[in-house]
């Protein structure tokens, strides 16, 4: 890690600018200290208001949580919002600086067909109604398509038509059973339950006679066997119609398992929609705890859609005795595995969009909410969860259990989990993380001096990380910090080319971002002189070190701050420094007063502070314009955000 210390001291009004990293001592920077922190277990939640659309305006005490039934106390709250792609006119002044937000890498959806539960003549309406949807989407949304007849790779893309050719690919496999008689899913569970009632209704509309009539007088003399084998083989039938409808629901249910543990190492929420005929999934017979526990670690919730089951059929000469029970029965099973993971389940007739329509909208917002473990819950069970809300009238989903591991041998340090984050080739967007890069020659050497600004969007303390990387992909610098307010500056000594500079960043939620920006260490050339990048930052009291901005400007006082250096070695002389903010429309709003330089030796510094309060929230770009002798032999440029507090 590299952390050389300023050279130009009180002149530059840097001296701890530079090296904010370095605020934690020189040999700290060497080897970072992370603060403990207490476990925070996270929920998802969704919110809906009256109008059906996530409600984006709770707070903490709008929720009332409990775990195996006790109150437990909730630590913080962050609304998650969606949106959509970026405009042309919004990246059109972002070279300045790189955010995870203007390369959003999107929402992770997952087209789930359940083949077993869909008929082989079926689906086929659903699956264009799903090719509609995943069109529909935001064309940064990363799409996957999987049968849960085989789970394999989960790969996502944006390649829609890909997506649209796989989805066509799956078909149903589920054929009707063809059986002797007319037996109702329902009923056919009932029978298997041991209800000598169902059992007894059924005998008598399928053999003619009562259940008591087991004994048939003109059958004992035509045969050797006198007990009629109608209601033994009624039963037997309804056995193994009950015994098949559940082994395919097991199926399913454990290829969903393995998706969600496939879906798992991949950072951030993911969404499942579920294209199914339903499942028999009996509360006495499925316990949906595992799931569940699955889901929360693996941050998935799982949307159903129960396809329309015809009431005749080609290929069926008999309506169901309990057809719309057996919907029911099936939607149930949908109901129950939807409600653990924070989905829910909505009836798709045909190639209905409304329901994908719904199911869109409930993604473009969620809460992801925090509480402090307690002792008892790292024992490696499963605790429920009650997530409520205190105001009427709004609609919640969220998880309904979790599960910690025992006490681990050895618990990954938060060092750790940041390398691995920098290492990862997977975009984690969900924390929001910034960077901007201002270069600066060094008076009688030809290296360059880097200053890096990262922040990350967060309401909790923040952990960052980061490293810089030449064009032969060798380490320049590196380093992490800790603090609460998600900002962090550093500098480094390098050689004028191309650079790669990832940084990463977790926040008290486990809340992850990561964003790469290659750059040029390179000066601007005025005659002589070399100039630095124009920085920009919030005006500091006294002697305090200046923390340059990423793009954002939130305070109406700023400072202006550049550097030259006479690329000969010689003193800087006759040079002045005018600084002006235009709009983005290229109006000028602003002119500071003429910046006064002080000189030491080759280096000459130019640093100006100006007042905003009168500009309007919007777009600028502040320039610093070089002259001598009555000549401009030198203009910098950046551009940057005003969004008053």
């Amino acid at each position: 890690m590299s952390s050389e210390k300023p050279r130009r001291g009180a002149l530059l009004g840097l001296s701890a600018l530079v090296l904010v990293s370095a605020t934690l001592g020189a040999e700290r920077s060497q080897n970072p200290v992370f603060r403990a922190s207490i476990d925070v277990i996270t929920v998802d939640a969704t919110v809906l208001g009256p109008d059906g659309q996530p409600a984006a305006d709770l707070a903490l005490d709008d929720f009332e949580l409990r775990v195996d039934g006790r109150p437990r106390r909730l630590a913080s709250i962050q609304f998650v919002r969606y949106e959509a792609a970026p405009t042309p006119t919004q990246t059109l002044f972002a070279r300045h600086f790189t955010s995870n937000e203007d390369v959003n890498a999107g929402r992770l959806v997952v087209v789930a067909v359940d083949e077993a539960h869909i008929r082989r003549l079926e689906g086929r309406p659903a699956v264009r109604a799903a090719a509609a949807f995943v069109d529909r989407l935001d064309p940064l949304d990363r799409v996957a398509v999987a049968g849960l007849s085989r789970i394999d790779i989960v790969e996502f893309t944006r390649d829609r038509a890909a997506l649209r050719r796989r989805l066509e690919s799956l078909t149903g496999q589920g054929d009707p059973v063809f059986v002797q008689f007319n037996i109702g899913l329902q009923e056919a569970t009932e029978i298997a339950d041991g209800a000598k009632t169902r059992l007894a209704d059924a005998v008598l509309r399928e053999c003619g006679r009562s259940l008591t009539e087991y004994i048939s007088l003109a059958r004992a003399e035509d045969a050797d066997a006198g007990r009629d084998p109608c209601p033994e083989q009624l039963e037997q039938e309804a056995r193994a119609i009950a015994q098949q409808a559940r082994t395919q629901a097991r199926i399913s249910l454990d290829a969903l398992r393995a998706l969600i543990a496939a879906l798992r190492p991949i950072d951030g929420p993911k969404t499942v929609v579920l294209l199914s005929e339903g499942m028999v999934l009996e509360p006495r017979l499925s316990d949906l705890g595992e799931i569940a526990a699955a889901a929360q670690e693996a941050r998935v919730a799982i949307y159903a859609l129960q396809m329309e089951q015809p009431v005749f059929e080609a290929s069926q000469d008999r309506v169901s005795p309990t057809f719309l029970r057996d919907i029911q029965l099936r939607g149930d099973g949908l109901e129950r595995l939807s409600g653990a993971t924070r989905g829910a389940v909505f009836r798709l007739v045909g190639s209905d969009p409304q329901p994908f329509q719904r199911i869109a909208r409930e993604l473009s917002g969620n809460y992801l909410l925090g509480f402090e473990a307690v002792d008892g819950d790292r024992d490696g069970r499963l605790h429920r969860v009650d997530l409520r809300l205190r105001r009427g009238g709004h609609l919640i989903r969220a998880r309904s259990a979790f599960r910690l591991p025992k006490a681990p041998a050895r618990t990954r340090t938060l060092e750790e989990d940041l390398v691995g984050l920098l290492r990862s080739t997977r975009p984690a967007t969900e924390l929001p993380v910034g960077v901007a890069t201002y270069t600066y020659a060094e008076p009688g050497s030809d290296r360059l001096r880097i200053v890096v600004s990262a922040e990350a969007d967060a309401n909790a303390g923040v952990h960052l990380g980061y490293v810089l990387t030449d064009a032969a992909d060798v380490i320049a610098a590196s380093g992490a910090q800790a603090n609460d307010s998600g900002r962090h500056a550093f500098s480094t000594l390098v050689s004028p080319g191309p650079y790669t500079l990832r940084v990463a960043a977790i926040d008290a939620l486990r809340r992850t971002g990561l964003v790469e920006r290659p750059f040029v260490a390179t000066t601007s050339d005025a005659g002589p002189l070399r100039l630095s990048s124009l920085l920009l930052a919030p005006r500091a009291a006294g002697d305090a070190p200046l923390l340059p901005i990423v793009d954002r400007v939130s305070s109406a006082q700023v400072t202006a701050y550049l550097e030259m250096v006479d690329a000969a070695g010689g003193e800087v002389t006759g040079a002045r420094v005018t600084f002006e903010i235009e709009t983005a429309a290229g109006t000028q709003v602003l002119t500071f007063s003429a910046a006064a330089v002080r000189t030491n030796g080759p280096l000459a510094v130019a640093r100006a502070d100006a007042d905003l309060s009168g500009l309007a929230a919007g777009r600028y770009i502040a320039r610093a314009q070089v002259t001598r002798e009555g000549q401009i032999v030198g203009r910098v440029v950046r551009p940057f955000a005003y969004q008053p507090r």
